[in-house]
C-alpha cells in the first residue's frame, strides 16, 4: 500500500514537471513532444493499464 502511494505521488511529480514543459516550450514540436510523453504518465496516474 505504502509502495503504491510512493509510486503515485512520483508520477504526480514527472506529471507536473511534464505539463510545466508544455506550458513553457516555445515550439510547437517540443510542446506536442512533452504532451505525448505525458499521456502515459496521466493513465498510470488514474490506474488505467
Amino acid at each position: 500500500m505504502i509502495l503504491k502511494i510512493i509510486y503515485q505521488l512520483i508520477l504526480l511529480f514527472i506529471s507536473l514537471l511534464l505539463v510545466y514543459d508544455v506550458f513553457k516550450e516555445k515550439t510547437r514540436m517540443l510542446q506536442l513532444t512533452a504532451a505525448l510523453a505525458l499521456i502515459p504518465f496521466i493513465l498510470r496516474l488514474l490506474m488505467i493499464k
